[in-house]
């Protein structure tokens, strides 16, 4: 009779380890979901954002280079003034990129380190 007992403990302690184990792995895969689907929505937002700017950026460039060039006379002047210009902030964004990359970068672990704490804290509630 104690035996029965014991032996149908360690079964129910192997099925709640077993259920636990489980519990833990499907929490794991939904927080994954979770950061994953945080990200790409905050990827396809950024990118809808920068790609309306790109355009508005464009009409702008061209507008600008059309003005100069009736300004100056000269259409082709006027895109080559807004064209060096553009090449001229390229060059720059190209010698500040590493410093640059490296401040997104900081923000994006600092981001995934700030959810990481929320979800620890609310773990322990």
């Amino acid at each position: 009779m104690e035996e029965k007992k014991v032996s149908t403990l360690f079964e129910e302690m192997r099925d709640d380890v077993s259920r636990f184990i489980t519990s833990s792995l499907e929490l794991g895969k939904l927080e994954v979901y979770e950061k994953l689907s945080l990200g790409t929505s905050a990827i396809t937002y950024g990118l809808i954002i920068g790609g309306a700017a790109l355009f508005a950026l464009l009409f702008l460039f061209v507008t600008i280079a059309l003005y100069l060039g009736d300004l100056l006379q000269n259409l082709w002047v006027g895109f080559g003034i807004v064209t060096g210009f553009t090449l001229l902030v390229l060059l720059i964004m190209l010698l500040v990129g590493k410093p640059f990359k490296k401040k997104i970068t900081n923000k994006v672990v600092r981001f995934l380190m700030e959810n990481d704490e929320t979800d620890k804290t609310k773990s322990n509630l």
